[in-house]
């Protein structure tokens, strides 16, 4: 535990600086641009791209919170894992907002909002039988099938496009399960670096990811004598013929919808999120594990790249 006590119940920062989850402070110098993950391990796997490594720190308390940064191509990254789920993303994102933009010793905030780019490189599954495993998968839209959205509510024209799809989410029955289900909306910018690095680096699909506040039931999967919502056909269904505007559902994983309503909706920052396919619930594929390390490092360097191009 640091020296000091924590200034305030609403963020809990200690005497100098450091940050209660992510156990980081500003004199760690964190560069503004960071890819986040859910899994420590990718963190390492993330630094044997850098050109060199500046410092790295794992909150001993909390291990799953993990930073590493470096240069990559001469662009100062970080690399920071979270543990799965959009809670850990919750704590991440409002922890960052505070380590980028709020002075503890004078206890004010900036008043200009930085130029801070955040991509999430993860894993997913999907449900069209079209998208293989071992392909890559950028989300434009994300839904949020949690309900965590509904404590940031944002103001949007009802005629948005993420309004129309949270809309024809709720009249089916993954909708209908929370009522809570909302949709956010990734950085365009975010999109199309992503896209012009992802180039000749294998086959990639943008579209609608889903975030799920759990693996099995809200995905779809049902295991043994647990019984769900919605079976694995009847969740397959809604998925397949779900469509807005030319935009189908393409992937499920389960951070990306929070990551986005925060990081850009409420903060304007540049978020986006390219994940690694590894299971197809259509078709029973799953990636082998060799395949998977291969892929994701291409899926790395792409986020990478993208960083690049952003700043």
């Amino acid at each position: 535990m640091h020296e000091g006590k924590a200034n305030s119940s609403q963020l809990i920062i200690f005497d100098d600086g450091t940050l209660y989850h992510i156990d980081l402070k500003k004199s760690d110098n964190i560069p503004p641009n960071i890819l986040l993950v859910g899994a420590s391990d990718r963190v390492d796997l993330i630094s044997t791209h850098f050109d060199k490594i500046t410092f790295q720190h794992r909150n001993k308390a909390r291990p799953e919170f993990y930073t590493v940064t470096g240069t990559y191509k001469g662009v100062p990254v970080a690399a920071m894992s979270l543990g799965i789920g959009v809670g850990p993303v919750d704590i991440a994102v409002n922890e960052l907002h505070a380590l980028f933009e709020y002075d503890h010793i004078s206890d004010s905030w900036t008043k200009q909002t930085p130029k801070i780019n955040i991509i999430r490189v993860g894993t997913c599954g999907t449900s069209l039988p079209d998208i293989n495993a071992g392909t890559f998968a950028i989300s434009n839209y994300a839904i949020g099938l949690d309900n965590l959205g509904a404590y940031y509510p944002t103001a949007r024209n009802p005629q948005s496009m993420e309004k129309t799809i949270e809309c024809e989410l709720l009249k089916t029955k993954v909708g209908a399960v929370n009522p809570c289900s909302y949709c956010s909306k990734a950085s365009p910018l975010v999109i199309d670096a992503l896209l012009r690095s992802a180039v000749s680096r294998g086959a990639i699909f943008s579209g609608i990811t889903t975030a799920s506040p759990g693996f099995f039931g809200p995905e779809g999967r049902q295991i043994g004598r647990i019984k769900t919502a919605f079976g694995p056909d009847e969740f397959r269904n809604i998925i397949q013929s779900f469509e807005v505007q030319g935009q189908k559902i393409i992937n499920h994983e389960m951070e990306t919808s929070i990551l986005f309503r925060l990081g850009y909706e409420h903060l304007g920052y540049n978020v986006g999120a390219i994940c690694l396919v590894v299971d197809n619930l259509a078709t029973n594929e799953v990636i082998s594990s060799d395949e998977a390390c291969d892929c994701m490092n291409s899926c790395i360097k792409i986020a990478l790249d993208a960083l690049k191009i952003l700043s």
